[in-house]
C-alpha cells in the first residue's frame, strides 16, 4: 500500500512539474491545483518537496514558481546524448541564410518528435519554434519523415497510441492516406507538408542518416505558405536534402554499407 502510495506522488509531482511551459512559466499554487484538480495543501507539499531539490524555485514575490536549475542540468544531459547536433548547425545556417527561411532539427521522442535545434528567418514574417518542444509526427514535413523511416511494427505501435488527431482541414487523419504519402516520401527521400499541423504554414524536409545509413534526424524548413510557392518548394527541397546528406556525412554516413542499404530501400 505504502510502495503504490509513493508512485502515485511521484505520479503527481511529474504532473506539476509539466504544468509549466513556454506559455505559463510561472504558476502559482492555486493554478496549480485547479489545473490538475489537486487540494492546494497537496500542491504545496509537494512543490516545497521540489522546491528543495531544486527541481522548481520561488520567483522574487515568494508566491510563485518556476523551473529550478535541476531541469536545466537534466536537459544538458539529454542534449549531451545529441551531440552531433553541433555537427548540424552550421549547415543549418547556411539552409536558413540560402532559404531565407526558418531552418530546425527533429528527431522522434516516442511518440511524437522533439525540436533538438533551430535557426530562425530574419524575415519579418516567420513561424516561432521552441527547442525541446514535442510536435505531432503525422503533421508536418519533419514528423512524417521521421515516421516514414520506422519499422511497419513499430509505427502501427505508434499510431495507436498517438492517434490522428486533426489539426486543419490539410491534417492526415486516415491511416490508409498516411501509409500512402509515407510510402511516397520513401520513394522520393523527403517529405513536403503544406498547413497540416498549422495553417498558413508549410515546410519541406529532408534525413538526416547515420553511420548505418539510419535515418535518425529530419532537417526542416518551414513558414508562410504564401513563401512556398512550387518552383521555390523545388528549390528548397534541394538546398535541404543537400543539407541532410552533407551532416549525414559529416557524422559518419557514407560508408560502402550504408549505402547499399539505402539504395536497396531497407532504412
Amino acid at each position: 500500500m505504502e510502495h503504490m502510495h509513493i508512485i502515485k506522488s511521484v505520479q503527481t509531482s511529474l504532473k506539476i512539474l509539466t504544468c509549466f511551459s513556454s506559455g505559463s512559466p510561472v504558476l502559482g499554487v492555486t493554478e496549480i491545483a485547479r489545473q490538475l484538480r489537486l487540494t492546494k495543501s497537496t500542491t504545496s507539499r509537494i512543490l516545497s518537496t521540489l522546491e528543495q531539490t531544486r527541481f522548481v524555485a520561488k520567483i522574487a514575490d515568494g508566491q510563485k514558481y518556476r523551473l529550478g536549475s535541476k531541469i536545466a542540468e537534466l536537459a544538458g544531459v539529454f542534449l549531451s546524448g545529441h551531440a552531433w547536433r553541433t555537427v548540424a548547425i552550421p549547415h543549418m545556417r547556411a539552409l536558413r541564410d540560402a532559404t531565407g527561411e526558418t531552418v530546425t532539427l527533429f528527431a522522434m521522442d516516442g511518440d511524437h518528435r522533439i525540436c533538438l535545434e533551430g535557426c530562425e528567418s530574419a524575415q519579418e514574417l516567420r513561424p516561432s519554434f521552441s527547442v525541446g518542444g514535442r510536435y505531432p509526427l503525422h503533421a508536418g514535413s519533419a514528423g512524417k519523415l521521421l515516421l516514414a523511416y520506422v519499422s511497419p511494427e513499430d509505427r502501427k505501435r505508434v499510431l495507436a497510441r498517438a492517434g490522428l488527431a486533426g489539426y486543419t482541414s490539410q491534417t492526415i487523419t486516415r491511416v490508409d492516406d498516411l501509409e500512402r504519402a509515407l510510402a511516397e516520401i520513401r520513394r522520393k527521400g523527403y517529405a513536403v507538408s503544406h498547413q497540416e499541423r498549422a495553417a498558413f504554414l508549410s515546410s519541406v524536409s529532408a534525413p538526416i542518416r547515420d553511420f548505418r545509413g539510419d535515418v535518425m534526424a529530419a532537417v526542416c524548413v518551414y513558414g508562410p505558405s504564401v513563401r512556398f510557392t512550387g518552383r521555390k518548394v523545388a528549390a528548397f527541397t534541394r538546398l535541404a536534402r543537400a543539407a541532410g546528406m552533407t551532416i549525414s556525412q559529416e557524422i559518419g554516413f557514407g560508408c560502402e554499407s550504408a549505402r547499399t542499404r539505402v539504395s536497396k530501400g531497407k532504412t
